[in-house]
């Protein structure tokens, strides 16, 4: 129950940030238009001002987010495990803040962008490895799993809570209960060993959905609608 509150409420939250950025974002390249026409500055400058004037807001964000989630769970009050517990919340938030950006710079308006990022969801879902563990997971579709960036944030969610825990709990089916550390590794196929790995993995799609917001701003055309916005905001 616990783990499935943890994916439930990051997947939550991460698909509100998502959706609440998309008309912030699409609002602001109206005005973007009219001041790169200007001369002001150019396409990359302000694809990096907006990619980096997000980390201050989902930073707070994630603060009181793991505060109020930590204490409430009950979980094992170490540094180790309260800071590895904020790092993935922090960069989960983040990743679908920027996913949301990147939806709205390569479709003509929020709405479509809305639409196009909502494609996703239910493949992030399905394939978080929560429903169905990757051991379960046919071989053919499990190259989806490990590029499913929901499947990184449940990993160190659950590693770097349990990978450690040496109590045991009652499975059904079992006669004897099971060690957690053992249980996590034979359901859910999670190696405590490789949190580390995991956890970079999440820095890294950070990095990327960073880079992609940053290449199509750089890249973006004007539509004729965006034209029509731009004239209005002009006279």
């Amino acid at each position: 129950m616990i783990i499935g509150a943890m994916y439930a409420s990051v997947l939550f939250i991460g698909i509100n940030n998502c959706s609440t950025v998309q008309p912030v974002v699409a609002v602001e390249r109206t005005v973007f238009y009219r001041e790169k026409a200007a001369g002001m500055y150019s396409a990359l400058p302000y694809a990096i001002a907006q990619v980096v004037c997000e980390i201050p807001y989902v930073f707070v964000q994630t603060t009181y987010y793991t505060l109020i989630v930590y204490a409430m769970v009950g979980f094992e009050w170490t540094a180790v495990k309260f800071l590895w517990f904020f790092f993935v919340n922090f960069f989960s938030f983040l990743y679908f803040t920027y996913y949301g950006m990147m939806t709205v710079s390569i479709t003509p308006n929020h709405q479509v962008a809305a639409i196009f990022a909502a494609m996703f969801y239910s493949l992030f879902n399905l394939f978080s490895g929560f429903f169905i563990p990757r051991p379960r997971i046919p071989k053919w579709w499990v190259w989806y799993y490990w590029i499913c960036p929901v499947a990184w944030t449940v990993y160190g969610l659950i590693v770097s809570q349990y990978g450690d825990v040496m109590g045991t709990i009652d499975v059904p089916g079992r006669p004897e209960p099971v060690i957690i550390k053992e249980y996590i590794q034979e359901y859910y196929g999670y190696d405590p060993r490789f949190h580390g790995a995991g956890c970079r993995s999440l820095d890294e799609l950070h990095g990327l959905l960073c880079s992609l917001v940053c290449l199509l701003h750089k890249d973006t055309r004007t539509s004729r609608q965006d034209r029509r916005d731009f004239i209005k905001l002009v006279l």
